[in-house]
């Protein structure tokens, strides 16, 4: 999965932690996490180890890497009370869900399966920005990504704010729409589409989870969204 729809499954997974204990900071730091790996992983393996692994899923893609941020989640939280770094490793979760890590076995379970495979990739990052501009999903999900920001923030001001509560208006009916179009474009087998540059039909199902678990979590979480007209 791209960027935009790692960030927006973190934002909506911290709403949900952020109703559940009151803590509107978990937002942030559930977003963090969902693209953590990314942040990580890409820069240190298509760049520093280019010549040697070239790929941009290591050890923040790995199951090592999130229990280690877990054990560290949970000693924070019995040390100060804080579920800050329990909400990164959510996010870190849903990003290896989300790129279905367990496809890539030697990876999710390093170092138990030996070391790491190389690949060969030419112009990774020139090639990755293009896929992500090219994708209509990344659009819809950066629109939805923003409006949760502008709207769940304190300080960003009246007239921000209010450009959030819009965009989160807008972002449920575009979601919807998401959803129908992917799961049609997984039913009738298309091998690739606008929605999304290099789509199989796992990723058009994922897509639609996505899509679900936003138009839901933005309707439970509507006060935070809209605390003036508890809408979206």
């Amino acid at each position: 999965m791209f960027v935009a729809c790692h960030l927006f499954l973190g934002l909506i997974l911290g709403l949900a932690l952020a109703r559940r204990l009151g803590d509107r900071r978990l937002i942030g730091f559930a977003a963090l996490g969902a693209v953590l790996p990314d942040l990580l992983d890409k820069p240190v393996g298509h760049l520093l180890l280019a010549e040697s692994l070239n790929s941009g899923r290591i050890f923040a893609h790995g199951l090592l890497f999130l229990g280690l941020v877990l054990i560290a989640g949970i000693a924070l939280k019995r040390r100060d009370r804080s579920f800050a770094l329990l909400a990164v490793a959510t996010g870190a979760l849903s990003h290896q869900v989300l790129d279905m890590m367990w496809a890539m076995p030697v990876t999710w379970y390093f170092p138990l399966l030996g070391p790491y495979r190389s690949y060969e990739f030419t112009d990774y990052f020139g090639n990755a920005i293009l896929a992500e501009v090219s994708s209509l999903s990344e659009w819809i999900f950066l629109a939805a990504s923003a409006g949760i920001v502008l709207a769940a923030s304190r300080g960003s001001g009246p007239d921000l704010a209010r450009v959030g509560r819009r965009l989160n208006r807008v972002a449920v009916p575009l979601l919807g729409l998401l959803i129908f179009a992917s799961l049609y474009a997984w039913a009738a087998g298309l091998p690739e589409s606008i929605l999304m540059a290099g789509a199989g039909p796992e990723d058009y199902l994922l897509l639609a989870a996505v899509g679900a678990i936003g138009i839901v979590e933005a309707i439970r979480n509507r006060h935070l969204l809209d605390p003036e007209q508890g809408l979206i």
